[in-house]
């Protein structure tokens, strides 16, 4: 395995290594107190029509670190080059994103758009697409429901054919943004179907009978993920993406995708967080030695987690399957960004506690991120299936 990136790749990283130290990190007191949407992706859908002077504030400096980013040439990365993009490789791209959480300041190099839209053909690459990338519109991901939880495959939502149309009926739990989206990617079974079988994605604009937004679900991560109701709701044929029955397939590259990213985050954000740790107790001898020993251990776990990361990338490259090393790369980085975090709170003590104080936040954030795009016991089941599975393979080979 080779890690090393190209020379116009590390080029690239430099490009964003310098952009964090002379854009990003000069701001980062301005963002101590920020609310907590500016913590995650695509904060502009919830902001962009806020009339709170502070919100306004926080949306002019980041909607200038964008200009400066896009002017730097620092934009798409990871969109194809026939739609504009740089289509960086997937180890470059968490080259590029260990760069960024160098900084607190969550910044991403262009809009969000998720990376099943690609599917979209014909007339949906004018309708959805273009508009996403361009950041004219948003899309939440309908997938989760009140009685399958964190498992898919046993989704309720119904998608029946009706000559021209599929009629959509059930409950979906937990997108986020989906109040201030413009269409909705929603994933329904079709009729007589089980499991991973007959799961199909739509693409629903948000205004559709048959559709609404039942409630906003105010958590503990800072987002505002919503509850999404379909009665009879008729959607055109041509709203489907990719091919009818192919969803679980756009599933699962949407999860896989995000997962690699959620590793070289947190390896980011624990780096961080110990940086708090030895700031807490630099003028404290008699505690320091004790606490520097806990943190070393840390340490070595956090480089782990990056070489595990750049492995599960680099086989991503390749066009290998890699959902196992996307699962553990989910499973570890969130579950150590729990533990150092806790470990921080232990050091800080009662002041650590205080609902804006940076660990508070970071807490909040990480106990989430063990949840959400699956919980850690699905990605263990992921890991577990994937050993057996191997493990089968090698019987037979005997």
């Amino acid at each position: 395995m080779d890690f090393r990136l190209s020379a116009e790749e590390e080029a690239l990283r430099q490009r964003v290594e310098e952009f964090v130290r002379a854009e990003l990190v000069p701001l980062e007191p301005e963002f101590a107190d920020a609310p907590d949407i500016f913590d995650g992706s695509r904060w502009k859908s919830r902001v962009k029509s806020s009339a709170d002077p502070e919100i306004r504030r926080y949306l002019a400096l980041m909607e200038g670190l964008e200009k400066k980013a896009e002017a730097a040439g620092l934009w798409h990365l990871d969109v194809p080059r026939q739609y504009g993009g740089m289509e960086v490789s997937n180890v470059a791209l968490i080259a590029v994103t260990e760069e960024l959480e160098k900084s607190a300041i969550p910044f991403e190099l262009g809009n969000h758009v998720s990376n099943i839209l690609y599917s979209c053909k014909g007339e949906q690459i004018d309708k959805y697409l273009w508009p996403c990338i361009r950041g004219e519109k948003t899309s939440a991901f309908g997938l989760s429901e009140p009685a399958s939880g964190a498992d898919p495959s046993m989704m309720q939502t119904t998608a029946t054919p009706d000559g021209d149309y599929f009629v959509i009926n059930g409950t979906k739990m937990f997108p986020t943004f989906a109040d201030v989206a413009d269409f909705v990617q929603l994933f329904a079974r079709l009729p007589g179907t089980a499991g991973r079988e007959g799961v199909t994605c739509f693409l629903i604009d948000t205004g559709t009978p048959g559709y609404r937004i039942a409630r906003s679900i105010a958590t503990i991560g800072g987002t505002e993920p919503c509850e999404l109701v379909f009665e009879d709701c008729r959607v055109h044929k041509s709203q489907v993406l990719g091919e009818i029955g192919n969803g679980w397939a756009l599933n699962q590259a949407w999860l896989g995708a995000r997962r690699f990213q959620v590793g070289i985050r947190a390896h980011g954000k624990s780096q961080r967080v110990l940086r708090v740790v030895r700031e807490l107790v630099r003028h404290e001898p008699a505690r320091a030695g004790q606490i520097a020993a806990t943190a070393g251990r840390f340490l070595g776990e956090i480089e782990a987690l990056r070489a595990l990361t750049y492995v599960g990338a680099w086989k991503a490259d390749q066009k290998m399957d890699v959902r196992s090393e996307a699962a553990n790369v989910k499973l570890f980085a969130t579950e150590l960004l729990h533990r150092i975090i806790d470990f921080a709170l232990e050091v800080a003590g009662q002041s650590g506690l205080r609902k804006n104080h940076v660990l508070a936040r970071a807490f909040r954030h990480a106990r989430a991120t063990r949840i959400v795009e699956g919980p850690s016991e699905i990605q263990r089941h992921i890991i577990q299936r994937a050993l057996f599975r191997e493990g089968a393979a090698a019987l037979e080979l005997t």
